[in-house]
């Protein structure tokens, strides 16, 4: 699919009919789709559809006869424009529809060379035969990797297998069969129609009988308008614009060659400075001095990117050189408007003569007001320049006479004017079609396939450069009577000549396909190919140029530096040799081809080799293709994770059964009798000690591990109060079966109270209902009543508790005469003692609430005053309130407290350094007549205990569950045994627990720490790979995605807790759970969420599995936590331990550090460029290999050696982040995780480290070749220093990322050259970021602070930006609820985000100005508050690697050498710069001052031996010294954008036999403005003549400062 074309997608059929598909190529097929030349199918349901579109019903007798043709073999159609082509393919689709259809496999495709043409080809298929179409274009951002197109084609038909050798069936059409300058001339066209033929195997046929199609189609009729030649005579105002503009282009390549010197810079702006000219005096001469005036306005009005495009140039100019110079031209025809009184208002017709319009401006205009007034007139005026069908459609627009004529321009996609989208186009189009629009003024994209059968007049304002183009682009005529005119100029014999010529090509054409005259063909050589074994995939060296300029887009680069492959030819014995620089962050430096005979088959053979050794080294994937942003299929360590990516990652969820842990679940219920229980005392330490708690036990069948044995768990209270509960283990308690049955019904009774006290509400409550079986619960254990320093079970409350009425008949299994009885009571159920009646459980039937009884106040009844009323008494308060009258009120009073509510006590309610208080307990006396008694002896003291079993319980299980995690560890790696349960247990537990402790922390430490480890591995693992590249697998590696298939691989999900106890949802032995999960009740139990994790607690079903949602983000969080759980605990050893576990591969060789460090000798020549022992004294390192050290100042943009500090900077960047990670980890323990995460990325940023540059001087030693950088640099640095009370909210120069970029690289050297030392790297990195963790300055993010800031007053905040001369205009305005509120800011910037930001800093000081303070505690208050520990680089345990010491001696003598053809400015910085105090940088000027006059040279001026010998380094291109003095000639001329040398033999001597040839050679300097002429010596031949005046001329041009 053709690049840079973006998707354009037919609805997706939903139901029956047939599905087709259109692509950059409109893909045909029922019930397929299809991508330039692929095909896949979908259900559909076809019907009738047949019967109901027969194309054949209104086809034509010739459509018919070649559609028949077409079924027969392949052909290729050739008919004009309007003919009907696109019928016979509908056409043969139909025919064949019996192959495509389902359940068929047979695939058709449907090609088209424009977006536009897929729309309307697919649109035809869609209305002629009822197939569903679908379309598939270039650029697709849904289909945009190979594994995507994977998922595509699964989701359909298998169509295409590269083992099947199976040819397809072709049917072409086309209005023209050749195409290209020459390509009709009559030696070439029987080959090139023949080439055609058998390049696509099909035989061209059109229709015969031309009478055929003229009862169809009509013709329009060919006019020729002439007009006169421009005046060219002194007096001309023609000529004197062109003087100037020819003057003031002098001047500007003058100035910058004065002002420029890196060549590549100089090269660019002088070759768009040229073009920019030609356009201007092309506009000047085709459309007038008017004309020409709004070109350059049109010119002025974009910014750079806009001005390339409507000059159609390529390239960044390094200063405003084009803007300005737009702007002198527009004075200059400016100036003659007013010159002549005439002001360039199209309004004034004074304006409609010379020089104002052009002559063929004036016939143009001529004809259209010709046809003005003609009704349903449509015209189009095809132009071959962008600039051109803008400024003339401005003209046309603004001319009152022709307001009839409704006007715009149509350009191309590709030309990348905003303006000019796709949808844009496509409005332009239908608005022309519908009549709204009806001239249209376009470039070559109208000529071919825009199907407007009402446009009757189609002018050739600049003439057709092709046959084909002037076929195309007559077929846009369809009415009839329709007229195709032409401007030609009368004093142009080849204008004249050039219709006639191409009816006479187009004549001859015709004829050739009727009678061919000859079989002949162009004969091509068989390509060479390159092809991969594993994927199929292969190149042919033709396309590998386009691949290689492709894969070098894709290297990471700036505005500073772009990085494309750079070609050298040189002369060979055995033919012309290409040599390819690549840009200096590509793997390859330097690539030599082999001798070919030609310079293009010289550069094809060298980029096949060059995409070969790219693909050997992994730059390319198996696929030939760049890498993309998804898992390598070579990395080890990666679950490729894009080709079934998981969509919306964080917002989804996914259900999950949580671990019981085993210890809990082991039963009793088959043991032998007695049964042997582990028993752990429960020890309840109040704080205050304001209540009493009985003694509690927990039994189990297994004993607790050891970290569990001695749990201690903080429950949290109101008021601040808590209770530190401890497990004591207390050896084994002995059951009987009678009291295992007591026990467990026990449990059951307290676990009813507690949470399901709803059932004591009637009058008998059975127990044991459910047995108490292993499938009836997934817990056993007891939680019983014990008497501690009996070590024993409190059996009395037990059976007290149990011989309650409540729970059995009379006679039940406690013998309740046993007991002892006092005085009897009235209670609502009956009589009882009184010792019943205390310490127990009541009902009280006017409250409706249970009651714990804690004694009788024999002091009260019913006639006391009612909560120490003086008036009202119990009886008065019960009938005003119940209007229950007492039958007993002399009754004592019951004192009870209410039954308490269970909540989760894990939760933390006491706030940070608060004390606690004591609460004082409520009760209520109750009358005994209102009380029903339902448990005897379930006292205030057990109620206090069971209150907090809950949550013991839960912490309980969850540690244990981590300790389950930790076996499985230690059994799997050594260092597994080295973290603690209670580590684990927090990287498991998420903040939505709302437990004291969270992963979150965690998380952030083991986040940095992964990118950390894998980033290195990763480093070292491939040595060449580009930072681009590094980062891209690093990522695959580190994502979500990733991380979630691993920790699914391991089954990670079963121990995170991601849930926050939840009492209710409490299941133990004797509380089943009563919604039973299985494989056909779990959709029904849990389908209500469909796939989306429950935001509302409550609604979370907990079911008998425990199954839970869990994001899918939460479980690549774990995994990060218990990175950060090791890395706290245990150290870098045990963390890479687990890594390796879960299947991230982190692990390296010493060897391969060894070699990385010796590798950098390669950057040891550049070592007299920098002062490296101040640089030392800067970084506070001593190097061992200096070659790091230069190559972590090396900008990609000086490529003399090739490599940069890109991987550097990968590394250090990396390390960065792990280091700072750590010190604000171990600085602020106490800091909110949130807080954590705000503060990391304030210091983890390119701005950050920018700063920390600036302040340590580090600009001062960058090596580049860049004189915009070095401006942008300066500008920086000078803004930087400025005190801040001045630059506060006023938009400053943007920060090079540069700047940034060198502190990381700079670390990335060091830690290499400590052999990962990370102990030195941390000492350093305190040092010199000191400024940045002192704080002095923080600041979040201004748009987070402004959101925050408008969310909590309920203001709308919104962003409205625009484009406008360059740059982003944005504005940030807030509106109240009910409009009462308007405030805005407004700022300018080349980047739309730092406009945003900067707009965004001012408003939020406008409303802090306002009143509108910010309700939440600043970033800073919090930090000052917060308390300080010690930094510590947290768990660094490797030992460093002896990296070998570098020889330097044997790079002391190294030079650089460079290809001729790159005239390299290198910018370094002296050592003086270094000292200075100045912080502007200044780069080396090392080219000579330019002579400026004429200079020639004789043979004799050459001195032998001097630089200009061949073999000198200066004149070489690393090692290339074969290469012929001519080809370095021709390609210093072309670099330097000087006209191409002059070659002639000025002297010709001596007999037939003895001759001798002297060549003469004249380069023309435009700026300054010279020429250099030189002679070379007598030759015997004339190659060798020619060769050695290019020697001569290259010496020369040396000497004056041309050549370094």
């Amino acid at each position: 699919m053709p690049d840079g074309e973006s998707t354009v997608e037919g609805s997706q059929p939903s139901g029956g009919g047939t599905k087709i598909c259109a692509a950059t190529s409109a893909v045909v097929e029922e019930c397929s789709v299809a991508v330039s030349g692929v095909g896949f199918g979908a259900e559909s349901s076809l019907g009738a559809q047949k019967t109901d579109k027969d194309p054949k019903k209104i086809a034509r007798k010739y459509q018919l006869e070649l559609c028949k043709k077409a079924m027969e073999e392949n052909i290729i159609v050739y008919l004009g424009t309007g003919c009907g082509k696109t019928h016979i393919a509908v056409l043969l689709i139909y025919e064949l529809a019996h192959l495509i259809r389902k359940p068929q496999k047979s695939i058709c495709i449907f090609l088209a060379p424009t977006v536009a043409l897929v729309q309307q080809q697919a649109k035809v298929i869609e209305e002629s035969i009822g197939f569903k179409v679908r379309t598939f274009c270039g650029g697709s951002k849904r289909l945009k990797s190979h594994c995507d197109w994977e998922k595509e084609i699964d989701q359909y038909e298998d169509f295409y297998k590269p083992d099947i050798m199976k040819v397809p069936r072709i049917f072409g059409m086309t209005a023209s069969p050749v195409v290209g300058k020459g390509a009709s001339a009559q030696a070439n066209l029987p080959k090139s129609i023949n080439s055609l033929e058998n390049l696509l195997d099909a035989k061209v046929y059109s229709v015969e009988d031309a009478e055929d199609l003229e009862s169809f189609v009509s013709s329009p009729v060919v006019r020729v308008y002439q007009y006169g030649p421009v005046i060219n005579d002194t007096s001309s105002s023609y000529v004197t614009c062109s003087e100037q503009l020819a003057e003031i282009k002098r001047e500007y390549i003058s100035a910058l060659s004065r002002k420029l010197h890196d060549h590549q810079s100089l090269r660019n702006t002088t070759k768009q400075l040229n073009r920019l000219h030609d356009s201007m005096k092309f506009c000047l001469e085709n459309l007038g001095v008017c004309g020409a005036l709004h070109a350059s306005y049109i010119l002025l009005s974009g910014d750079e990117t806009m001005r390339n495009e409507l000059i159609e140039a390529e390239g960044n100019t390094i200063d405003d050189s084009l803007c300005r110079f737009a702007s002198q031209a527009s004075e200059v025809f400016a100036a003659i408007c007013r010159r002549d009184g005439i002001a360039s208002d199209l309004s004034c017709i004074e304006v409609l003569k010379e020089p104002f319009f052009s002559k063929k401006l004036l016939r143009l205009i001529g004809i259209l007001s010709t046809f003005r007034l003609q009704q349903h007139m449509k015209c189009i005026v095809f132009v071959n320049r962008i600039v051109t069908a803008r400024a003339l459609s401005y003209v046309l627009q603004n001319l009152k006479f022709l307001a009839s004529w409704r006007c715009h321009f149509l350009v191309g996609v590709n030309a990348g004017l905003k303006s000019m989208s796709r949808n844009a186009m496509k409005s332009i189009l239908e608005k022309f079609r519908s009549g709204e629009l009806n001239l249209l003024v376009a470039t070559k994209v109208g000529e071919e396939g825009l199907d407007i059968q009402t446009c009757c007049l189609v002018i050739r304002f600049d003439l057709p450069e092709t046959v084909a183009s002037f076929i195309q682009s007559r077929g846009r005529a369809r009415m009839p009577q329709s007229e195709y005119a032409f401007l030609v100029d009368s004093g142009n014999q080849r204008e004249l000549d050039l219709i006639k010529n191409f009816s006479k090509e187009e004549d001859r054409m015709n004829r050739e396909i009727m009678v061919r005259t000859s079989s002949d063909a162009f004969t091509c050589s068989e390509e060479r190919i390159y092809k991969v074994d594993s994927s199929g995939a292969c190149i042919s060296a033709g396309y590998g140029v386009s691949l290689l300029h492709r894969y070098c887009s894709k290297l990471p680069h700036d505005e500073f530096f772009n990085p494309k492959p750079k070609f050298y030819y040189f002369d060979d014995l055995g033919g012309t040799i290409c040599h390819i620089i690549l840009p200096a962050n590509a793997p390859i430096h330097q690539i030599v081809g082999t001798p070919q005979s030609s310079m293009e088959a010289a550069k094809k053979d060298a980029c096949l080799k060059a995409i070969e050794e790219l693909h050997k080294l992994g730059a390319l994937n198996d696929y030939l293709l760049p890498q993309e942003d998804n898992a390598t299929e070579d990395e080890p360590m990666l679950f490729s994770s894009d080709c079934d990516s998981y969509e919306g990652e964080g917002s989804r969820g996914e259900l999950h059964e949580m671990l019981v842990p085993a210890v809990l679940r082991q039963s009793w219920t088959k043991s032998q009798y007695p049964v042997r229980l582990n028993f752990y005392f429960m020890e309840f330490i109040p704080d205050p000690a304001d209540r009493i708690y009985r003694e509690f036990g927990l039994f189990v069948k297994s004993p607790l591990p050891g970290e569990a044995e001695h749990l201690k768990v903080d429950l949290h209270l109101a008021r601040g109060r808590s209770v530190m509960t401890k497990l004591v283990p207390s050896g084994v308690a002995e059951f009987t079966k009678d009291e295992i049955m007591q026990a467990q019904q026990f449990q059951e009774m307290f676990l009813k109270v507690i949470l399901d006290r709803s059932e004591f509400n009637s009058e008998f409550v059975p127990l044991g209902k459910d047995d108490y079986c292993e499938s009836s619960s997934s817990t056993f254990y007891l939680l019983l009543p014990v008497i501690f320093h009996k070590n024993s079970v409190d059996w009395k409350i037990i059976r007290r508790c149990l011989s309650s009425p409540v729970f059995g008949t009379p006679g039940g299994s406690v013998d309740r005469k046993s007991l002892p009885s006092h005085g009897p009571l009235q209670l609502h159920n009956g009589w009882s003692s009184e010792s019943d009646v205390e310490n127990s459980l009541v009902y009280a039937t006017h409250k409706k609430w249970f009651y714990l009884v804690t004694n009788i106040v024999f002091e009260k009844n019913g006639y006391s005053p009612y909560k120490d009323s003086d008036s009202s008494s119990h009886v008065d308060h019960l009938i005003s309130s119940y209007g229950i009258h007492l039958k007993h009120p002399k009754q004592p009073l019951l004192r009870a407290k209410p039954l308490f509510r269970l909540r989760n006590l894990l939760h933390n309610r006491k706030l940070e350094d608060s004390e606690s208080h004591e609460l004082e307990e409520y009760f209520d006396d109750l009358p005994p007549e209102l009380c029903q008694l339902k448990i005897i002896g379930f006292s205030k003291d057990i109620g206090s205990s069971l209150s907090l079993l809950p949550s013991i319980m839960h912490r309980l299980e969850n540690l244990l569950v981590a300790i389950e995690l930790k076996h499985l560890l230690s059994a799997s790696f050594p260092e597994g045994a080295e973290v603690s349960a209670e580590m684990l247990l927090k990287a498991l537990t998420t903040e939505k627990c709302q437990e004291r402790f969270s992963l979150e922390r965690l998380e952030i430490l083991g986040d940095a720490f992964l990118k950390y480890a894998v980033g290195r591995h990763l480093f070292l693992l491939h040595d060449t790979v580009d930072e681009g590249e590094l980062t891209r697998r690093r990522s695959n590696a580190v994502n979500n995605s990733n991380l979630l298939k691993l920790a699914a691989r391991n089954n990670l999900q079963v121990y995170i807790r991601d849930q926050p106890f939840d009492p209710c949802q409490f299941f133990a032995l004797g509380r089943r759970c009563p919604r039973i999960c299985s494989k056909e009740t779990e959709r029904t139990i849990h389908s209500q969420y469909d796939g989306r994790a429950p935001d509302d607690l409550n609604a979370e079903v907990r079911c008998s599995k425990g199954h839970h949602w869990l994001h899918k983000k939460t479980i690549a969080d774990v995994v990060e936590a218990l990175v950060g759980a090791f890395i706290d605990d245990s150290g870098f050893k045990a963390a890479t331990a687990f890594l390796k576990w879960i299947g991230i591969q982190v692990e390296f060789e010493a060897s391969q550090v060894t070699n990385i460090c010796i590798s950098s000798k390669s950057f040891l020549p550049l070592s007299a460029s920098l002062d490296m022992a101040t640089l030392e004294i800067l970084l506070g390192h001593q190097f061992l290999h200096r070659g790091l050290l230069l190559q972590a100042f090396v900008h990609p943009s000086f490529n003399r050696l090739g490599g940069c500090y890109q991987r550097l900077e990968f590394l250090g960047d990396a390390v960065l982040d792990y280091l700072i990670t750590s010190y604000l980890y171990s600085v602020y323990p106490k800091l909110k995780p949130g807080q954590l995460t705000d503060l990391r990325s304030m210091l983890v940023n390119n701005q950050a480290f920018a700063n920390v540059a600036v302040d340590q001087s580090f600009y001062k030693f960058l090596i580049f070749d860049s004189n915009v950088l070095s401006e942008t640099i300066n500008n920086y640095v000078d803004y930087m220093i400025t005190p801040s009370s001045t630059r506060e909210v006023k938009e400053g120069p943007r920060c090079p990322k540069v700047l940034g970029d060198l502190v990381e690289s700079s670390l990335g050297a060091i830690l290499l050259d400590s052999g990962f030392n990370l102990n030195t790297v941390w000492k350093i990195m305190l040092s010199f970021l000191d400024p940045i963790l002192k704080f002095s300055n923080l600041q979040l993010n201004p748009i987070r602070e402004l959101l925050e800031l408008c969310n909590s007053y309920d203001l709308d905040l919104q962003f409205p930006s625009l484009k406008k001369g360059g740059k982003f205009l944005a504005e940030a305005k807030v509106t109240g609820k009910d409009k009462d509120v308007f405030i805005s800011a407004c700022a300018t910037n080349l980047s739309r985000k730092e406009a945003i930001r900067i707009a965004s800093q001012q408003l939020f000081s406008k409303l802090k100005a306002a009143g509108y303070v910010p309700k939440t505690k600043s970033l800073e208050s919090i930090l000052k508050s917060s308390p300080k520990s010690e930094a510590r680089l947290i768990g660094y345990d490797e030992t460093p690697i002896n990296v070998v010491a570098a020889d330097d001696n044997v790079f002391e003598k190294l030079k650089i050498s460079e290809p001729l053809g790159d005239n390299y400015n290198s910018t370094m910085y002296s050592d003086s710069v270094v000292a200075s105090s100045s912080p502007s940088i200044t780069p080396l000027n090392i080219r000579s001052s330019f002579p400026s006059k004429d200079v020639r040279v004789q043979p004799s001026e050459i001195i032998a031996g001097s630089s200009c010998d061949i073999g000198s380094p200066s004149l070489t291109t690393g090692g290339l010294q074969n290469r012929s003095a001519r080809s370095r000639l021709y390609e210093l001329c072309a670099a330097n954008c000087w006209k191409p040398p002059s070659f002639d033999c000025c002297k010709e001597e001596g007999l037939s036999h003895l001759k001798s040839f002297t060549f003469r050679v004249i380069v023309e300097i435009e700026a300054p403005e010279k020429i250099i002429e030189c002679i070379g010596e007598p030759q015997a031949k004339k190659k060798g003549a020619a060769e050695h005046a290019a020697e001569g001329m290259l010496w020369c041009l040396e000497r004056e400062g041309y050549l370094h």
